[in-house]
């Protein structure tokens, strides 16, 4: 009595298989026939010059050179706070703005944990990861350490006398700093800048003794023999010459450096579709390929689920790791 069932219910999978993917197409085209109708405007924390700013640019530039985008694109900086006017700027001002996306990387999420903010990444709408940087460790190429060791031997001799420039206290170069000192046994100074690019100039003006931040933001100050790379978290093949951490000596755990793109919240389905859409054709450019070899940042890119998925786990690393540290601001 079963077998001759057994086509009928085959039959009827097929139909409703043929159902879901015309609900699929339609839907696609839904989701197609959105674009935008206003100029687009890319947004990020941190000052001009920084490496944030200098990827939305090229975003930017690429959507408006070939033409990917049916409206300019510009690019605003929205700093202060430690990003936190710029994550309230698009999670409340710009809530529901389909015409607005803004960068996302480390201290976006890791800052309003140790803040105990309400601007966590819950708040956006995740579009996509667009790459991972390596971090360099630099020092001015006339100042009074030459190597890694000479500066962490000073930095035990003389507690709390070396001096780490970088942005926000609590963002990934401070705790790249913080982690390093760990592992080295030294005591380090943190001095906080308006954003890297700003530590960057103190370094230059040897105001501090070293910055920890990435290719994009040191590489030209490099070049032009103003600064010395003494140690990276990865090889890169930007800088042959510079050991990493472990191959300096020191076993220095390392975190992810991502650089996203979030949407504000209460944007419809079809607009994060366009986006993911929009971003994928913008990585198979040769424009994008050459700033990825550029900068030396690595692809990495997710959407999704599974972008979701990697900003939980490194919600929970972080949170791990400033409990280590005594950074997480204790509740009344």
């Amino acid at each position: 009595m079963a077998t001759p069932r057994i086509p009928v219910l085959r039959a009827d999978c097929c139909r409703l298989l043929s159902i879901i993917a015309l609900c699929m197409l339609c839907a696609g085209a839904v989701a197609a026939e959105w674009a935008p109708s206003e100029r687009i405007t890319l947004v990020t924390h941190s000052g001009p010059g920084t490496g944030n700013e200098l990827m939305l640019r090229e975003i930017a530039d690429i959507w408006n050179k070939h033409k990917l985008v049916p409206k300019l694109v510009s690019v605003e900086s929205v700093t202060g706070a430690q990003g936190e006017k710029a994550r309230r700027y698009v999670i409340t001002q710009n809530r529901g703005n389909p015409h607005l996306l803004a960068a996302y990387t480390p201290p976006s999420l890791n800052i309003p944990l140790l803040i105990d903010s309400d601007t966590g990444w819950r708040q956006f709408t995740p579009i996509a990861m667009m790459g991972f940087d390596a971090l360099v460790l630099v020092m001015n190429a006339d100042g009074p350490y030459k190597s890694l060791k000479d500066m962490l031997s000073a930095a035990k001799e003389k507690p709390k006398q070396v001096l780490q420039g970088g942005g926000s206290y609590g963002n990934s170069a401070s705790m790249a700093g913080k982690l390093l000192e760990i592992a080295a046994g030294a005591s380090i100074s943190f001095v906080p800048f308006k954003g890297g690019g700003d530590a960057v100039l103190a370094l230059l003006g040897k105001h501090v003794h070293f910055v920890i931040e990435n290719p994009a933001e040191i590489e030209q100050h490099v070049k032009a023999g103003k600064l010395r790379v003494v140690a990276t978290s990865d090889r890169l093949a930007l800088f042959p010459d510079a050991p990493t951490y472990a191959e300096a000596g020191y076993k220095v755990r390392a975190l992810k450096q991502f650089r996203a793109l979030m949407a504000p919240p209460g944007i419809p389905p079809e607009v994060v579709q366009y986006y993911i859409g929009l971003l994928d054709r913008t990585r198979g450019t040769q424009q994008w390929k050459d700033y990825l070899q550029r900068t030396a940042l690595s692809d990495g890119w997710m959407t999704g689920a599974q972008l979701a998925a990697f900003y939980t786990e490194e919600e929970q690393e972080y949170l791990r790791l400033d409990g280590e540290m005594g950074l997480l601001k204790k509740k009344k």
